[in-house]
């Protein structure tokens, strides 16, 4: 299949265009200069007409009813050469081949049949007294993540309600659609948001290589599409999954599959268009197609950019003829690093976004802008450039070089202040851990330390648990590849939290206990709490590490304590920790977990 795309993106099957570029204000006099790509300036011109009191007009002139186009594709036309031209509502460009006459229109009511079958592609715009032309830029549909400075779905911190509240209540004033990426937790208010404004909306399941938190996105998304939600109008199961190696295409196709049989919304994935054709089996389960093609991350010049996503869509849809064809994310940033000709900054972006709109108005693109706000998290595994795709920046404000772009409605700004994460107040008892995907679990084993390829964790666990019907199991294995020769992992509150975030200001514990065995016995290891202490973060643990120091477990559940009378517990980061070396353990071991929480 991948040979077929690419014969038709490449086999003489480019597609011209013709786009605005600056459309002058109602009432003004200033020129209409545009720009023509994949489409040779010496075979090719342009055909202007404008619409003033509802019938058309040939633009410059009668005797000149052309526009020549420059050698860098960019054209320009004075549309008011006539009487009252300045109040045209309508104007209109068509790309022609030279030698073709287009037929006057001296004031018309609608242009030739024959203009509309000789010309190769065309933009129509429309304006009006109270707004400029090109400020009528409707968008389909936009990439909607909720996370605020300081809110981070990898460490835990969710949006509030409220501020989902104030968002979905801005989204009207740009779009009646969104997708988003994850319903488990807060975001599962979204969609009963949506549907009080009648906005259209696609729920994501957010999947990774954690079954437990795939099986909660799951359960949350059925959830929610049997609700009856009628602004739900498409569920998408996993975003860039495979690209990242997360899950195999069966494990995808399961979840799916799963979806599918109790749900009746139409169920896709969203994927790099490149990366999704690879795997013929899933698209066949797939209603229908979302692609994410971005040709920032490709490469493409600005010049290109917007040729490069007309193409590749236009390729998909001709290889998939019965499937519905939805760009599920495409955008430009504002800031970042260049890549190949791609070069992120503001003025970049505000033309993709502009062109691509306009173009995806006219060849009746299906989309999802990507995106609407920035998102300060992103920076973090995508550097400078993955918090900068925003049309708005994260605290709300426009970016200024789109000001000129959108309806006088999107233009109000929305006040998005920065999230304060302040510290929980908690009375023992309090968990660590109780059951594998337990809501009572207040710590989560995410923070990994020394030699990563060594340590295996499975927190649900079904091998004789000390209660209920789970328990922790940890494999430590130093066979593998051995760089620090130890390995260790934290139960951290918030989820990845090194001292980014406060902790628990946790009152009356005076101990934590743990119960422990041993695959066969003789296995060795240190447990802790406290002590999570990285210079420059502005948080750490106000305790500790308290340490059992190195102890020998045998085959049966035994329980453990740390005391920890006298010690500060106003502000628990690290609510427990395992560690292990070579030396003790030079075969390896493994060791069960249950129970683990603080106490009076």
């Amino acid at each position: 299949m991948k040979k077929l795309l690419i014969a038709f993106l490449f086999a003489g099957q480019i597609v011209p265009l013709i786009s605005f570029v600056e459309v002058p204000q109602y009432g003004s006099f200033t020129d209409l200069k545009g720009k023509v790509l994949n489409a040779d300036p010496d075979k090719f011109a342009v055909a202007v007409y404008i619409k003033v009191n509802n019938v058309w007009w040939t633009k410059p002139y009668w005797d000149k009813p052309i526009t020549i186009i420059a050698k860098d594709g960019t054209w320009e036309c004075d549309i008011t050469t006539g009487g009252f031209d300045e109040t045209a509502t309508m104007i209109a460009a068509y790309l022609v081949p030279i030698g073709f006459e287009p037929a006057l229109a001296s004031g018309d009511l609608q242009l030739s049949e024959e203009l509309e079958k000789q010309a190769l592609a065309k933009t129509i715009i429309k304006r009006d007294r109270e707004m400029d032309s090109s400020k009528k830029l409707l968008v389909k549909g936009f990439c909607y993540g909720p996370f605020r400075d300081k809110e981070n779905p990898d460490m835990g911190i969710f949006p509030l309600f409220e501020e989902l509240k104030e968002d979905v209540d801005f989204i009207p004033q740009i779009t009646k659609a969104i997708r988003t990426y994850g319903c488990a937790n807060t975001p599962g208010n979204i969609p009963a948001l949506c549907e009080k404004l009648g906005i259209d909306c696609y729920l994501g399941a957010w999947l990774g290589k954690y079954k437990i938190e795939n099986q909660k996105e799951i359960e949350s998304i059925v959830n929610l599409a049997n609700q009856n939600i009628r602004s739900v109008k498409g569920l998408i199961i996993g975003n860039e999954v495979l690209l990242r190696k997360d899950l195999t295409e069966q494990e995808l196709i399961a979840h799916i599959r799963e979806v599918k049989q109790i749900t009746k919304i139409p169920v896709t994935t969203a994927e790099i268009w490149s990366v999704l054709d690879d795997y013929p089996k899933l698209i066949k389960e797939l209603d229908f197609l979302t692609i994410h093609i971005h040709p920032y991350w490709e490469g493409c010049s600005i010049d290109d950019a917007v040729s490069h996503v007309v193409n590749i869509w236009q390729a998909m849809k001709d290889a998939f003829p019965n499937k519905r064809i939805v760009i599920g994310e495409t955008g430009w940033p504002s800031n970042g690093k260049t890549i190949g000709g791609a070069v992120p900054s503001e003025k970049n972006q505000a033309r993709f976004f502009k062109e691509f709109v306009e173009t995806a108005q006219e060849k009746g693109i299906e989309y999802f802008y990507f995106e609407l706000f920035d998102e300060q998290w992103k920076d973090i595994f995508e550097g400078q450039t993955g918090a900068h795709w925003g049309i708005y920046n994260s605290d709300g404000s426009l970016k200024e070089n789109l000001r000129d772009l959108l309806p006088k409605e999107a233009l109000k700004a929305i006040t998005r202040p920065a999230r304060e994460v302040l510290k929980i107040r908690a009375v023992a008892p309090l968990v660590v851990y109780k059951e594998g995907g337990s809501e009572e679990n207040r710590f989560q084993p995410s923070g990994w330390m020394g030699d990563l390829n060594c340590l295996k964790i499975d927190r649900a666990c079904r091998t004789n648990p000390h209660s209920g019907e789970t328990c922790t199991k940890i494999v430590y294995n130093p066979n593998s590849f051995l760089f620090r020769r130890w390995s260790g992992i934290y139960w951290q509150y918030p989820l990845n939290n090194w001292g980014d975030y406060p902790g628990y200001d946790l009152f009356k514990a005076t101990k934590l206990t743990f119960w422990a065995r041993g695959e066969k016995g003789k296995e060795m290891a240190e447990f802790k709490v406290g002590g999570i202490r990285v210079w420059q973060k502005p948080y750490c643990d106000s305790f500790g590490p308290v340490s059992t120091d190195v102890i020998v477990l045998g085959s049966e559940w035994r329980k453990y304590t740390l005391d920890l009378k006298g010690y500060d517990t106003s502000n628990v980061i690290g609510g427990f920790c395992f560690a292990s070396n070579h030396l003790q353990n030079p075969a390896g071991c493994t060791i069960y977990l249950d129970d683990i929480q603080f106490e009076p």
